[in-house]
């Protein structure tokens, strides 16, 4: 049985992480009143998600136009440190023009990834969150999942591998 839980739409979204470098927790959060949902996500699946909406969103201001964004919209998108409800496996990105709202669906079980369209809630097991915002949130969402992915650990500038505060062993000097 799928458990749906939909913000629609959001009053803020974001994609960060908390905790120390090299033992950081990604996720992607939402908020609605006082509801906050925070859904544990890869690093990885942070960074595809940005580089995806980005180009969504360029096709989609080709046809309409963005409008610009509010104060509350450009001032959003942190998160904070939320125990998540569920690892998302599997992320996509939608539009509905009639609201001019955006589509972020995060769904638990992705048992069969290559299914395209992906199957009904009904038909699924585990969590689906639908979360709906505007492109504005959505590109303040990016920009600080994109800083969140790069504010990690440095990278060695022999092996390019990340460096730990307290040392690493780089594979370059064996």
């Amino acid at each position: 049985m799928t458990d749906l839980i939909e913000f629609d739409p959001v009053d803020d979204i974001a994609a960060g992480a908390f905790g120390r470098p090299g033992e950081r927790t990604f996720v992607i959060q939402a908020r609605k009143g006082d509801a906050v949902l925070s859904v544990l996500v890869e690093k990885e699946q942070v960074r595809l998600l940005a580089d995806e909406a980005q180009q969504f969103l360029d096709r989609i201001a080709e046809e309409e136009p963005e409008e610009p964004p509010s104060a509350l919209e450009i001032g959003g998108g942190t998160v904070r440190e939320v125990e998540p409800l569920f690892r998302a496996r599997l992320i996509g990105i939608g539009y509905d023009s009639e609201r001019g709202l955006v589509l972020i669906e995060l769904r638990e079980d992705a048992a069969d990834e290559d299914e395209d369209p992906p199957p009904p809630p009904d038909e699924v097991e585990g969590r689906i969150a639908r979360l709906y915002a505007t492109r504005a949130q959505i590109r303040v969402m990016m920009r600080n999942g994109v800083a969140a992915v790069e504010g990690g650990r440095p990278k060695c500038p022999l092996c390019d591998f990340p460096m730990n505060p307290d040392g690493h062993i780089c594979p370059r000097w064996n």
